[in-house]
C-alpha cells in the first residue's frame, strides 16, 4: 500500500539526524557552560565580600572603637561596588574587657545564564565573628625612695618621680584601666603598708610613728603569712638622725604619706602618691619585694575583698589577685632601686621612737645583706615560677656590681633588666609599659 510505504521509507530516513540531535542539546550546553560563569562570578563576589565582611568585624570588636558596629560595618562594606544589594545582619557581646562581634553578609547575585532554568539569583553569603580580649593586668610597682635618691644633679628622685608618673599614664589608659590594678609599693629599709590596713591586718600596735610590719627569716617566698602572729617595726633611724635635707625624712620605715597604694586604676591618685613619695633611711629591697609578691598571691584575695568593701580599693577589683593560672590574667612586677640590699638593723630599746646618737650605738644588726638578698631571691624565684614577669630597673648603678647583679639574677631575664642612668629612667619605664602592652596582644 502506498501510505505504508511511504511511512516505512520516512522512519527508515536518517538524514539531518545530527542538526536535530544539537538542537535539543544546545540549551544544557548553554546551561552548564553559562551556569559555570555564574558560578565562577559568585565565588568573585563572595571573595569581595567576606573580604569586606572580615575587615568590618575585626574593626567593630575592637576595644577601642568608639563607633557602633552598624557604622563600622557600613564603613568597611561601602567600597563595594554592589554594596546597595547587600543586607547585613549582625550581633554583639561586650563585657568589661571583652567584646565580641558576629557578621553575616548577603546578596542576591543575578545570573547571566541560569534563568533558563529558572535560576534568577544566587545567594552570596559571607560570615565572621572576631573576639577581642584585653586580658587582666596586675603591677606591681616597686620604689626605692631611700636616702641615696637624694643624690645626683638632678637628684635621682626628682628624675624619678616624671618616671614613674609617665609609666602610671602608659598603663592606665582610658582603655586598659578597666582591666588594669596598680599597686604601688614605695620601699626604704622597710615598707609601710597603712595605718588601717596594719590594724586590720591583726598587727598589735606598739607605737604610732608609722605602720611597718616585721617579716620573720621564713616569710620570705613562701605565699600569704599569719600577719596576726608578726609585730611592728620599731621607728628608729640608722644614718639620718640629725640630717636636715627638703625631702627627706630620718625614719627606717616611711611615714604614712609614703606608703603602700592598693591595687588602683585611678593615674591621678596614684600619680599624687607618687609625687607625695619621701625619701626615708635604708634599702631593703627584700621586703620591698615581699610585699609586691604578696599583693600578687590569690591568697591575698580575702583580704583584698575586705579593702574593697572599705572603699581602699575599686570594687571592680574585689575579686583579685586572680589565681596564678587564670588564663586571663597577666601579673607583673615592676622593680626599680638606686642601690643594692642593704643591712636590716633594730634599735636595742624598742620603745625607743629614734637612737641616742644614730649609726651603730642604738642599734644592733639582725639581718645582714647577704640574707636579706638570699630572701629578695626566695621571692622573685616564686614570682617568676607562677608566671609573673619581672622586670628591674638598676638607677646609676653603672659603678655598683652587686647592685646590678641582684637586679639581673632577680628580673625575669638578661633582657628584662634595665640598667640605665640620668634621664634614661624614663625611657626604661616607657620601654617596660610597651613590653606590658605588647606581651598582653600576644597572649
Amino acid at each position: 500500500m502506498p501510505f505504508i510505504r511511504l511511512l516505512r521509507d520516512f522512519l527508515a530516513d536518517r538524514q539531518g539526524n545530527v542538526a536535530i540531535i544539537s538542537a535539543f542539546a544546545l540549551i544544557p550546553m548553554l546551561v552548564i557552560a553559562g551556569g559555570a560563569t555564574d558560578i565562577a562570578r559568585h565565588e568573585a563576589y563572595r571573595v569581595q565580600l567576606q573580604d569586606g565582611v572580615d575587615r568590618a568585624v575585626l574593626a567593630s570588636a575592637s576595644l577601642a572603637q568608639k563607633r557602633t558596629v552598624e557604622q563600622t560595618v557600613n564603613d568597611y562594606l561601602d567600597t563595594l561596588g554592589f554594596v546597595d544589594e547587600v543586607s547585613v545582619e549582625y550581633t554583639s557581646q561586650k563585657t568589661l574587657n571583652s567584646k565580641q562581634v558576629t557578621v553575616t553578609a548577603r546578596y542576591p547575585m543575578p545570573t547571566g545564564f541560569l534563568p533558563l532554568i529558572g535560576i534568577n539569583t544566587i545567594m552570596v553569603t559571607a560570615s565572621a565573628t572576631a573576639v577581642e580580649r584585653a586580658q587582666n593586668i596586675e603591677i606591681s610597682l616597686i620604689l626605692d625612695i631611700s636616702g641615696s635618691m637624694r643624690e645626683g644633679s638632678p637628684t635621682r628622685i626628682s628624675r624619678l618621680k616624671p618616671a614613674a608618673k609617665n609609666f602610671i599614664d602608659a598603663i592606665l589608659t582610658s582603655e586598659s584601666k578597666t582591666y588594669t590594678s596598680v599597686s604601688l609599693v614605695p620601699y626604704a629599709g622597710s615598707v609601710n603598708p597603712g595605718a588601717l590596713i596594719m590594724n586590720g591586718l591583726g598587727v598589735t600596735r606598739q607605737h604610732d610613728y608609722s605602720s611597718c610590719i616585721e617579716f620573720t627569716s621564713a616569710d620570705y617566698g613562701v605565699g600569704m603569712i599569719p600577719f596576726n602572729q608578726r609585730t611592728q617595726v620599731p621607728h628608729f633611724t640608722l644614718n639620718h638622725q640629725g640630717v636636715t635635707y627638703t625631702g627627706l625624712e630620718w625614719s627606717w620605715c616611711p611615714y604614712e604619706a609614703t606608703s603602700i597604694a592598693y591595687l588602683s586604676n585611678d593615674a591621678s591618685v596614684l600619680k599624687g602618691r607618687v609625687d607625695s613619695m619621701k625619701m626615708h633611711d635604708g634599702t631593703g629591697t627584700a621586703i620591698a619585694m615581699n610585699w609586691g609578691m604578696l599583693l600578687l598571691e590569690p591568697g591575698a584575695q580575702p583580704l583584698v575583698a575586705q579593702a574593697a568593701s572599705a572603699g581602699i580599693v575599686p570594687a571592680q577589683f574585689a575579686n583579685r589577685p586572680a589565681p596564678f593560672k587564670d588564663g586571663n590574667t597577666m601579673k607583673f612586677i615592676v622593680l626599680m632601686t638606686d642601690g643594692n640590699v642593704s643591712d636590716q638593723y633594730r634599735p636595742t630599746q624598742y620603745a625607743f621612737p629614734r637612737p641616742c646618737n644614730g649609726g651603730t650605738t642604738c642599734n644592733t644588726r639582725t639581718q645582714t645583706a647577704s640574707d636579706a638578698v638570699t630572701r629578695m631571691y626566695a621571692v622573685c624565684n616564686r614570682a617568676k615560677n607562677n608566671g609573673v614577669t619581672v622586670f628591674t630597673i638598676g638607677f646609676d648603678v653603672s659603678n655598683n656590681a652587686a647592685a646590678k647583679t641582684q637586679m639581673s639574677n632577680c628580673a625575669s631575664s638578661p633582657s628584662h633588666f634595665y640598667d640605665v642612668s640620668g634621664l634614661d629612667i624614663n625611657t626604661a619605664f616607657q620601654s617596660i609599659a610597651t613590653a606590658i602592652q605588647k606581651i598582653r596582644l600576644t597572649q
